[in-house]
């Protein structure tokens, strides 16, 4: 009873599931296959109806201290989000975990050693196409010796190696995005994402975010390659940082993976990939409160620069189109000139293109404003 009670209060904890070799324990596949890398980490078998393999799973112990672990095998369950997880040890077994038996359930190491136990699996003969998945769970098992008498065992923490096993048939491979959208969310943006597995088998997919600005000059992305259950959803959430500058973004989802039935776990068929792309979303961000002083300053600066440019501009045609000859009299110079026909002595001179020190000779020809 002592027992079945740890096992309650440890299931309030996640199963991690994946090979453990940084310094404390777990455990990996022993006899990995070379012409897949998933294989370190995980158990990929293709077997049909009836049939029987042999594998092993290596337990590790990279602690200082001796460490007792079970060793059991359960079936996969799907955590939130569409992720892979590995059932407790209580709960029922009805398909791989059930096809897996171990030579040993329970294995004690020295400090800083490892052990092979073999295990077979079996897959039974009524099973339906497809891929079927389960895990093999390493877990720590802890006497507390001043408790012992009262408490039993307390387990203290779990690590599941996932256990994929394809029934081979009409295989399935196809995804569909069901939904894309992207809010803010303190100070950032939440890019929510979830697809659809509509075949018989995982799929490794390459899910990406991106954002680009209105213009099409890429600002983020986010995203990476995740494993989509059979006939399940996964969803994610990618974080994007506000962008500091403001204004119209454009957003959109994109699920690569391959779809031919030759590929699987880890492994691809070498004819291709498919590419989902959602409709984009185009929101607009306000600018950060730094932003707005520069773009202010930005948008002045240019203001000012237009307005004189179009001041010139008239000024220019109104001189080529309007201003007359005049014959430079005995004793005028650009001032009194300028003073004559109300206008400053610097436009005079632009207009006709002197140069310093602006003076005139009697009988020289220039333009000037019309006069009456």
């Amino acid at each position: 009873m002592a027992l079945l009670a740890a096992m309650s209060l440890f299931a309030l904890w996640p199963a991690v599931v994946g090979a453990v070799e940084y310094g404390g324990v777990g455990g990996r596949p022993a006899y990995p296959k070379s012409d897949n890398p998933r294989t370190k980490s995980i158990f990929v078998f293709t077997l049909n109806p009836g049939d029987r393999v042999e594998d092993g799973v290596r337990v590790i112990n990279n602690t200082e201290e001796e460490k007792t672990l079970m060793v059991y095998a359960v079936d996969s369950v799907v955590s939130s989000g569409g992720a892979f997880a590995c059932a407790q040890f209580n709960d029922p077994k009805t398909d791989v975990g059930s096809w897996i038996k171990l030579k040993k359930n329970e294995v004690t190491l020295p400090p800083l050693s490892n052990e092979i136990i073999p295990f077979s699996i079996e897959a039974p003969a009524s099973v339906d196409v497809g891929e079927h998945n389960g895990c093999i769970v390493i877990q720590e098992k802890k006497t507390d010796k001043a408790q012992s008498s009262r408490q039993g065992i307390n387990l203290t923490f779990r690590t599941g190696l996932r256990v994929a096993v394809l029934i081979p048939g009409e295989i399935k491979r196809e995804l569909e995005i069901v939904s894309f959208d992207i809010t803010p969310s303190k100070g950032q943006y939440l890019a929510k994402a979830k697809v659809r597995n509509k075949g018989n088998v995982s799929i490794d997919s390459d899910v990406k975010v991106q954002v680009d600005y209105f213009f099409g000059k890429n600002y983020a992305s986010a995203g990476g390659q995740y494993p989509i259950l059979r006939e399940e959803e996964s969803e994610w959430n990618f974080k994007i940082d506000k962008p500091f500058w403001g204004g119209w973004y454009k957003a959109y989802l994109t699920v690569k993976y391959d779809p031919n039935a030759e590929a699987g776990v880890g492994t691809v068929s070498g004819k291709g990939f498919a590419v989902l792309t959602s409709q984009p979303i185009y929101f607009f961000v306000w600018p950060s409160a730094a932003a707005a002083v520069i773009e202010l300053a930005v948008l002045l600066v240019i203001i000012i620069v237009i307005v004189r440019a179009v001041r010139l501009y008239r000024q220019r045609r109104w001189i080529k189109e309007k201003w007359v000859e005049y014959e430079v009299r005995e004793g005028e110079d650009i001032n009194s000139i300028a003073d004559r026909f109300g206008v400053s002595w610097k436009l005079l001179a632009r207009a006709n293109n002197l140069r310093p020190p602006y003076t005139f000779k009697p009988g020289t020809k220039i333009k000037v404003p019309p006069h009456d």
